[in-house]
């Protein structure tokens, strides 16, 4: 917890700031991947990433599909989530809703976890906004439990 408490706290910080300015601006170079490099640009002592590889952190949580397959600790904000072709089906209220998320040209959906509610197995996520003419960083939920397919990982960022 100690290790989150360094980084993680100053990664929330360093994504709210882009967020804000992503409403007047483009940050990083669009890409989920350059949003959160941007991200970790500003945290000082933030391990820097190899690359566009799957290598964010230490691996904390891994899910394929509706099991759970790796738990190290509990998900926190500041952490990095990733999606690899990852289909969620479920209800947001009374409304069903289906989704895709991580597949294509545009390679896995990577972002910053903001908010994470235990409970619902719920996490809300910054991620670089992919549709044109709106703010470039958005701010969406994501209910883990409502998994179909796919894999998901979230990284913990280590310090330097």
């Amino acid at each position: 917890m100690a290790l989150w408490g360094k980084i993680g706290v100053q990664v929330v910080e360093s994504a709210t700031g882009l967020f804000e300015k992503s409403k007047r601006s483009l940050v990083g170079d669009g890409s989920y991947a350059g949003f959160v490099k941007a991200v970790l640009a500003q945290v000082p002592n933030a391990q820097r990433v190899s690359g566009e590889g799957e290598d964010w952190g230490y691996l904390i949580y891994v899910q394929t599909a509706g099991s759970v397959q790796r738990r190290i600790a509990d998900i926190l904000p500041g952490d990095v989530i990733a999606f690899w072709d990852a289909k969620l089906k479920g209800h947001k209220g009374l409304h069903t809703y289906s989704q895709t998320v991580g597949a294509g040209e545009n390679g896995p959906l990577v972002g910053v976890v903001s908010e994470v509610e235990s409970k619902k197995c719920k996490v809300r996520v910054w991620q670089a906004n992919q549709h044109v003419g709106q703010q470039t960083v958005e701010n969406v939920s994501y209910r883990l439990e409502d998994l179909k397919s796919g894999l998901v990982k979230v990284f913990r960022v280590m310090e330097v």
